[in-house]
């Protein structure tokens, strides 16, 4: 009895959490922010997942007759959730997100990681161009271009160094644009289609 309450309190603390992320991500995402918090801004796994784990964590704690079943029924739709998420990700998009994850030449200063990747292929599909400079876990992400699916123009068909200073992008039309960066990682000037 007291480990299923305690486990109980350990999934409604889960869903607290789940729903902290959610909100720091949201308000948090900006330019030069924290890569870490950008990766939490994803409402759509973290509600779900908060909302299971309430549901679950109340029905664990609750005393009245038929609390044992509920709590199966909710832990097994929430575990069926879990695993429907990352199968439905990837049937609406089956190759990686990540096109280009470029480590920047020359090891001098802060590490630098040019990325262009696809961004939620569910709900809003489009493609994001960053810079991550710093080591993990205070990795600053610098955002250089995104653009949506719609326009089929636009679209980066190779990404990378030319030196530990400027990035190029070579477009669907084969154009090259040349972006130099800050030795913060902020791009110093902004890819104009």
């Amino acid at each position: 009895m007291k480990i299923r309450r305690g486990a109980g309190l350990g999934l409604i603390a889960l869903a607290g959490m789940c729903a902290v992320a959610a909100i720091a991500g949201r308000l948090y995402e900006r330019p030069g922010g924290l890569a870490v918090v950008a990766e939490l801004n994803s409402p759509w796994l973290l509600v779900p997942l908060a909302a299971a784990a309430l549901a679950t964590g109340a029905a664990l704690r609750s005393r009245g007759p038929g609390a044992d079943k509920a709590a199966a029924a909710l832990a097994g739709a929430g575990l069926l959730a879990a695993l429907l998420v990352p199968l439905g990700l990837m049937a609406a998009d089956p190759f990686p997100a990540r096109q280009y994850d470029v480590t920047a030449p020359g090891g001098a200063g802060a590490p630098r990681r040019l990325v262009v990747e696809r961004v939620s292929p569910l709900a809003d599909p489009g493609w994001e161009v960053y810079v991550d400079q710093g080591p993990f876990p205070a990795t600053r992400r610098w955002p250089v271009a995104r653009y949506d699916d719609a326009d089929w123009s636009k679209g980066i068909l190779h990404a990378q160094w030319l030196t530990p200073d400027t990035i190029r992008l070579i477009d669907l039309d084969h154009r090259s644009r040349d972006i130099p960066i800050a030795p913060t990682g902020r791009p110093l000037a902004r890819l104009d289609w």
